[in-house]
């Protein structure tokens, strides 16, 4: 929410989806919200106050066939249930490692190949250009460690 209120104060127009008494975004209310200007849908995948999880899927089909781009917020899902990037059809997926007993202050970006993503900090070439600062190899190795973990 405070990077889409930040968005917001950058003069990027921004639509607040609501949800129903148990949480749920709608996903005819998500196709509607979707204009010829939308470039960007982002859901959070289950709720952290809770634990509503979101029909995704279903989102990122409406996204999909609008060419609109889809990002989700894992960090409640990553490492707890199953999360595939392909049958949920999204486009962008964050996460963080102490989601799945990984390393705190570790996250993730997934960003399906073929979606340009711009970096917000300007200085150095690490993590292919997208983020300037040095990586912190014993978390990134940690939270890959975390990953493996997981999955079993």
């Amino acid at each position: 929410m405070h990077s889409a209120r930040t968005l917001g104060k950058w003069g990027f127009d921004v639509t607040y989806l609501s949800v129903d008494g148990c949480g749920f975004v709608d996903p005819q209310n998500a196709e509607k919200a979707i204009t010829k200007d939308t470039i960007l849908v982002s859901i959070t995948h289950a709720s952290n106050e809770i634990g509503t999880i979101e029909p995704i899927a279903e989102i990122g089909k409406i996204t999909r066939e609008k060419g609109v781009y889809f990002h989700i917020d894992a960090v409640q899902t990553a490492g707890q249930i199953p999360v595939d990037v392909n049958e949920l059809g999204v486009d962008l997926l964050s996460l963080a490692a102490q989601g799945f007993y990984g390393p705190k202050g570790a996250g993730a970006l997934y960003v399906r190949k073929g979606v340009r993503v711009t970096p917000l900090m300007d200085g150095g070439i690490q993590e292919s250009g997208k983020r300037a600062g040095t990586e912190n190899v014993p978390a990134i190795v940690g939270l890959g460690k975390a990953a493996e973990l997981a999955k079993k």
